[in-house]
């Protein structure tokens, strides 16, 4: 088994924008008293305002980036999810509702087909974050569908109510998450704090938090996990 090739060195401004985001997150840990729970360390890493992964204004997606994904490849992906969504549109009467749009193609995608499918929505909503990609998601529709436009709304919280079809595209992994874990009868959530010039895991007994507090999957909501991740929800 051959070992794997060493990681390319980054670049000098690609080093300096990773140790201003370590630096925010070691004041982050050092003002809530030595300890944040692995949430908010992710929220920082991944949506800190000009300097998180997501937000920080560098090239993610493409040739020139560090991935891509099946949308942006092509149309095709969109068209075909479209023709499942306008079944489900049918059943619920309801709106679409997307996590993380990355840079709007899917949606760009879904609406055109269900345009054609004579199934379009009333409203798209698009739970959006990075203030850098909803612009780049706006752009989209005003370059290349702006009569489209006015159906698209740009959430950056969960709504309360919610009825029709959830899609995310690859962005589970982008969704800053809770880390709870058992050791034996005691349930402990996880955290980051600061060791040795770095970062390090440390726990914390939960002892107030009511688990209800953390999200946890509603009853009755359907979850398919593949490629694209769906949810059909009546009133969410």
């Amino acid at each position: 088994m051959h070992p794997l090739p060493p990681l390319p060195e980054p670049e000098e401004v690609a080093l300096r924008h990773s140790r201003a985001l370590a630096e925010l997150i070691q004041r982050e840990i050092t003002a809530a008293g030595g300890w944040i729970s692995f949430e908010h360390y992710m929220r920082l890493a991944l949506y800190a305002p000009g300097l998180g992964y997501y937000s920080g204004g560098a090239a993610k997606f493409g040739g020139k980036g560090d991935f891509v994904t099946a949308p942006e490849m092509s149309s095709l992906y969109g068209r075909a999810l479209a023709r499942q969504g306008a079944q489900v549109l049918e059943l619920t009467g309801g709106d679409i509702l997307e996590f993380g749009a990355g840079t709007g193609k899917l949606a760009f995608d879904l609406l055109l087909e269900l345009e054609k499918l004579d199934s379009l929505p009333a409203r798209y909503f698009i739970l959006e974050v990075s203030a850098e990609l909803q612009q780049r998601q706006r752009e989209l529709f005003e370059r290349c569908a702006r009569h489209l436009l006015s159906r698209v709304t740009w959430l950056e919280y969960l709504p309360e109510h919610f009825n029709g079809l959830i899609v995310a595209n690859e962005v589970l992994d982008a969704m800053p998450v809770h880390l709870l874990v058992w050791r034996g009868a005691q349930l402990f959530e996880r955290g980051v704090t600061l060791r040795n010039n770095g970062f390090d895991w440390s726990e914390r007994r939960l002892r107030k938090e009511p688990i209800e507090n953390f999200w946890l999957p509603r009853a009755g909501c359907l979850f398919i996990s593949v490629q694209v991740s769906i949810w059909l929800t009546r009133n969410m």
